[in-house]
């Protein structure tokens, strides 16, 4: 019964996104802007799956690249009801129902294969950077189990250096399950459906958000410095005994003095 129950409000907070969608997509003026209408679907969202996050530390505030370690497609919608932020995502998602739209109306990055496909949109990150606003990129390119970390592709990091915008890292770790499952990761052979059908079923979701020391990108630094720094910042939370000990204490001295 509460899978159902769920389930029935989940369908028509879809459709009120697909409101949301037209509401900004045949607006006439241009001035809606998508960030705080994505913050309020995806708060209503995580509150119908019964989704609780628990916030670690202090957000940067201001435009920033955001940078986070990809467990789950919910990943999205948490660090979305607390940051007003677009995000980067693979081109096929453009196309998809329902799901692209929203991704569509929200401001959404899309990686784009092909010459110059990255370079233009390292562009056009710097340039929503520059004009005041944040974007949030998974460097892992895929989602992991959340008990260790893939490595980072660095070459997105060039936004954050090309507009000299601060990286802020952010990691993100998903509760067990009461029977001890790991029901946070959308991994393998998962489909979207299964997926959601687990989490409708579960009483409640605990996924704790915590903010890391912001890295600000020193003159002359290069993409692969910066992206092993975000990696270890969010490492030494994810997993700390993957990250080196003079590593760790150099991050938490900084973490004091911010």
């Amino acid at each position: 019964m509460r899978a159902c129950f769920r389930g029935a409000r989940l369908i028509l907070h879809l459709l009120a996104g697909v409101g949301l969608v037209l509401l900004i997509t045949l607006d006439p003026t241009g001035r809606i802007t998508p960030e705080p209408l994505t913050r309020w679907w995806n708060g209503k969202l995580l509150k119908i799956l019964k989704v609780r996050v628990l916030i670690r530390g202090q957000n940067l505030g201001g435009p920033c690249l955001i940078i986070s370690n990809h467990v789950s497609w919910l990943d999205i919608p948490v660090i979305a009801c607390n940051e007003l932020t677009r995000f980067v995502s693979k081109a096929e998602v453009a196309s998809w129902p329902i799901a692209g739209w929203l991704a569509n109306a929200a401001g959404t990055f899309y990686i784009r294969r092909g010459a110059g496909g990255t370079k233009q949109l390292i562009q056009a990150i710097g340039a929503h950077l520059r004009s005041g606003g944040s974007a949030t990129v998974f460097p892992e390119g895929t989602t992991s189990d959340g008990d260790g970390m893939l490595k980072f592709q660095p070459r997105l990091f060039g936004a954050a250096i090309d507009s000299a915008s601060p990286v802020q890292p952010l990691a993100l770790r998903y509760a067990r399950a009461a029977n001890g499952e790991n029901i946070g990761a959308f991994i393998g052979d998962q489909t979207l459906t299964h997926n959601l059908r687990r989490l409708l079923r579960e009483r409640e979701i605990t996924v704790e958000l915590s903010y890391c020391a912001p890295i600000h990108p020193q003159p002359g630094q290069d993409r692969a410095s910066l992206a092993q720094a975000a990696h270890n910042a969010i490492c030494a939370i994810v997993a700390p005994g993957s990250v080196p000990a003079a590593v760790q204490e150099g991050q938490e001295r900084e973490s004091l003095a911010a």
